[in-house]
């Protein structure tokens, strides 16, 4: 199955499974076994693991349906795996910090180290060849002559993108120091491991997302005032269709 014939994703189940479930997991899992006369029946360590498993199992499902690789299901089974590894080995909440911090950190050096690449990372993520008509807009830039200025938009989505990285590891880290204060392998641990999970996406996530769409809406307006198309002008044809 290729891309462009690939289901679309649910994007309900995606946030349940990779934000929601591991949160509630994480935060709520212990009260409700010891409501239903069940309290010790899971160690912190086993509800870390259950945790664990939900973006994993997502991914493998996504994966069988549409045949795509799910980022968010790695960036989620990554987050979730790294905080399950600390809460396994009992490690300071200083290394949740450093955790949450890594994972922007790493986008961040792998967009700016790929800008000068041949196949830079921000052109994978805004100029997909399966969503954009990349060859007729590629086609109008160089019969005008507009290939230094092309070049400059994709250099603006670049820095918006390390802003947008630098902000999100300096509050992860920030966020992490303030609401998880105890070590690794404790219910307390986990407790503020889900409250944190939940608070992140607001104060740390949403802001990051707003700085992204900033930067896809600058350069597909620079582009259109390039070329003279209109925004669904810019669509590979088997999207503009629909």
């Amino acid at each position: 199955m290729t891309p462009t014939n690939a289901k679309r994703e649910n994007l309900l189940l995606n946030i349940i499974f990779n934000i929601v479930a591991p949160s509630v997991t994480f935060s709520k899992l212990d009260d409700l076994l010891e409501k239903v006369d069940l309290e010790g029946a899971l160690s912190p360590t086993q509800i870390l693991i259950i945790a664990v498993s939900m973006p994993l199992a997502y991914g493998i499902y996504d994966y069988i349906v549409r045949r795509n690789v799910n980022l968010f299901s790695i960036l989620g089974f990554a987050n979730v795996g790294l905080t399950g590894l600390i809460g396994v080995l009992a490690l300071d909440g200083l290394w949740v910090a450093v955790k949450e911090a890594s994972l922007p950190a790493i986008f961040g050096i792998l967009v700016l180290a790929s800008a000068k690449t041949e196949k830079p990372l921000i052109r994978t993520i805004f100029y997909n060849p399966d969503v954009i008509d990349v060859d007729k807009i590629d086609g109008i830039v160089t019969e005008r002559n507009e290939e230094s200025a092309f070049e400059k938009l994709f250099s603006l989505a670049t820095l918006l993108f390390i802003v947008s990285s630098v902000f999100s590891v300096v509050m992860n880290f920030v966020l992490a120091r303030i609401l998880v204060t105890s070590s690794g392998g404790t219910e307390l641990f986990n407790e503020q491991m889900g409250r944190m999970t939940w608070i992140s996406y607001i104060v740390i996530v949403i802001p990051g997302m707003a700085i992204s769409i900033v930067a896809m809406w600058k350069l597909y307006a620079g582009i259109m005032k390039l070329t003279g198309l209109k925004f669904e002008e810019l669509m590979h044809p088997h999207h503009s269709e629909k």
